[in-house]
């Protein structure tokens, strides 16, 4: 019997000044386990976050990733338990729905006793997941810089201090929608220029865990303002977190959770945005955790 273990991290994506460049990895992990069966079904059971969010079957995004690595090399999978215990928050930027795909690529191709190799599975996983910078965050671990150009994939390994964070999931009906239509078409140049000139100090901030550059390295005047303005009580919160001692928020890709550093009194702070919130109505809630610096972990053994 053949026992694989896939765990990777949650990712951010397109926060502060790093639109569509950076990506952060998060200690929030989703773990994925597929063990042979006797006979030839597909079961799939889940726990976690988004437990009840898809049907259970062959439209799960794990199985799905998992049914493309195979029809590739002409297999059909049979005979699998997937076990699926998730701690990433869906719909969140958190990269959850990214994951899914993920593991199950990863997974299908130890199953297939690895035909494919790391740089190849990283763009197999980024071409399933239809999100390459998630990819390759999660594939490394810690901070990473892509770009995705047609088919070209470009990707870097940046050092970073596995800082603690929080992480504030507020729940907003039909975000999504509403984030996607605020963004704007034309941006002004000073905005432009403004976000721009923080990435340097975003970047020297990450790599020496500086809290004094966070503030000032996390700008962004482009998205950020437009998709904030679409989650009620976030204004209040993050000004409330900054006077808890708050080094910097921004959002988690398009949100609408917010990624907060701080270098002392995480609690305080994770208590007070969620006091914020509730304040305007909103249900919200805190997860303290770290930078990643693992990347997708692989297990595999085999029993009598």
């Amino acid at each position: 019997m053949r026992r694989v273990k896939v765990s990777l991290p949650a990712t951010v994506t397109n926060f502060g000044p790093g639109l569509n460049s950076l990506g952060l990895a998060l200690g929030l992990r989703l773990s994925v386990e597929f063990t042979d069966r006797a006979d030839e079904q597909l079961v799939v059971e889940t726990a976690g976050e988004g437990a009840g969010r898809y049907a259970i079957g062959l439209r799960h995004p794990v199985l799905l990733g998992l049914i493309r690595i195979f029809q590739v090399f002409e297999r059909a999978p049979v005979g699998l338990t997937l076990r699926i215990d998730n701690q990433i928050p869906l719909a969140s930027g958190l990269g959850a729905e990214a994951a899914f795909l993920i593991a199950g690529v990863i997974g299908g191709n130890n199953l297939l006793d690895s035909p494919l190799k790391r740089d190849a599975l990283l763009r197999f996983a980024a071409e399933v997941s239809r999100r390459p910078d998630h990819a390759v965050t999660a594939f490394f671990g810690g901070l990473t810089a892509s770009r995705a150009a047609g088919d070209t994939l470009t990707y870097a390994r940046l050092p970073v201090e596995p800082m603690q964070t929080v992480v504030i999931v507020p729940e907003i009906a039909d975000y999504e929608s509403a984030a996607r239509a605020a963004v704007p078409d034309r941006v002004a140049l000073a905005d432009a220029l403004d976000t721009l000139g923080a990435l340097p100090l975003l970047l020297d901030a990450l790599r020496r865990g500086d809290h004094t550059l966070l503030g000032a390295g996390l700008r962004d005047s482009l998205i950020a303002p437009a998709r904030l303005a679409q989650i009620p009580g976030a204004t209040d919160a993050i000004a409330l977190a900054e006077a808890n001692g708050a080094s910097g928020v921004a959002l988690c890709g398009a949100g609408p959770a917010l990624l907060v550093f701080a270098p002392r009194d995480h609690r305080l702070v994770a208590e007070g945005m969620v006091a914020a919130f509730a304040s305007q109505g909103v249900t919200a809630r805190a997860l303290l955790t770290a930078i990643d610096t693992q990347g997708i972990v692989l297990s595999a053994a085999r029993s009598a």
